[in-house]
Order: C-alpha cells, then sequence, then structure tokens
C-alpha cells in the first residue's frame, strides 16, 4: 500500500505503475497517473478534485473507494466503484458512476453495468476471482502475477470460466481447477505457459 501526500491509500496489483507530483495539488488538483491495477481510497477534499489518468480514461472524484483496470494489454479499460460518487471520462462521453456500478471503457465510447464488487477486488485480497472470463484474459491475469509468458498451441480453449484461487499458490497448483474442466490444459517449461485444448 502507498500513501499519497494528500493521505489517499493506493494498492497496485501486479506490473502496474502510479506516479504523481511530491506536492499534494498542483493547479488545485491531485492527479495522479495510472498504469496497470489499482485499489484507490481517495481522502475527501471538495476543494481539489482527485484525479487518475490511465491511457484516454480520466476518472475524477472528490472522496470515495474505487478500482480501476487499465493494463495496456487490455481492449477494454474498467472502473469499479465501491462507495461515493466518480465521474468517468474518455475522448467521446462522461459517465456518473454511482457504488456498484462498472464503466468499461474502449474507444467505442463508456458503457455502464452493475458488478459484484467483490469480484472486482479480489486481487486485493490476494485472490485470482474469475466470472464469465474467457481463457485469454485469465492467462493475462496470470502472467502478469507471476511474470511468465503464455504461448497458445493449436486452438485456443473457448467458454468462459468462474472460480478464486489464491495468489500465493505456485503456478501449477493456480491452474489446477482450470485443467479441471476438461476445457483447457497447460503444459509449464522454465518461464512460459503452453495453452492447448
Amino acid at each position: 500500500m502507498i500513501t499519497l501526500p494528500d493521505q489517499t491509500k493506493v494498492w497496485l496489483n501486479a506490473a502496474s505503475s502510479l506516479t504523481y507530483h511530491a506536492s499534494a495539488t498542483v493547479n488545485g488538483q491531485r492527479k495522479v497517473k495510472l498504469t496497470g491495477e489499482a485499489y484507490f481510497e481517495v481522502a475527501k477534499d471538495k476543494a481539489h478534485p482527485f484525479i487518475v489518468e490511465s491511457g484516454t480514461q480520466q476518472v475524477e472524484v472528490l472522496g470515495t473507494h474505487f478500482n480501476v483496470n487499465a493494463y495496456e494489454d487490455e481492449q477494454v479499460f474498467k472502473t469499479t466503484l465501491l462507495e461515493g460518487s466518480i465521474q468517468i471520462a474518455n475522448q467521446n462521453q462522461v459517465k456518473i458512476l454511482s457504488p456498484g456500478m462498472q464503466a468499461s471503457s474502449s474507444p467505442k465510447g463508456i458503457q455502464l453495468s452493475p458488478v459484484d464488487t467483490e469480484f472486482a477486488v479480489a486481487w486485493k485480497n490476494n485472490n485470482f476471482t474469475f466470472e464469465r472470463l474467457n481463457i485469454k484474459e485469465i492467462m493475462r491475469m496470470i502472467a502478469r502475477w507471476y511474470d511468465v509468458d503464455v504461448v497458445y498451441k493449436g486452438e485456443i480453449p473457448e467458454g468462459t470460466f468462474w472460480g478464486s484461487v489464491s495468489r500465493f499458490d505456485k503456478i501449477s497448483k493456480a491452474l489446477i481447477p482450470l485443467e479441471a474442466t476438461g476445457n483447457v490444459h497447460f503444459n509449464i517449461e522454465e518461464r512460459t505457459i503452453y495453452v492447448y485444448r
């Protein structure tokens, strides 16, 4: 966990970085730049909005709890609100989120949908939690956490997966529940995971 100069608390996920100014505010704003994924507990300060920039997406808050998933290798950036209210903007739209909502931001626009917030912040509690994710989405999460390469052999397994695995497990153990479905198989060689049907 990182505590920013304004007392905002930030938890960074694997392969993530946060850039911020050493003083709490610049030009009346508290602005940070995020690459990857982070959970924020923003200190309240109505006079100085807190802004998270990630790619073409911008999230503006006054004081709240939220998660931003904005890895560069993801096609859609996801912002999930747990408490308070936030405004999210990209090049085309501006939307307001209420608690329990998730904004999915892409070049096509911003889509809002209700979400189980526990899934969005499971990583903060050291779990991989999958809710209707395809194998490529899951393997990107695993690759970032374990710092491994993923290679697909033959057809990419279809379907979506549900479940939860501890991030403290060895990689071979973390893959067991996925392989138990019979829809996907893995072969681990040094720092590479081979995925096949």
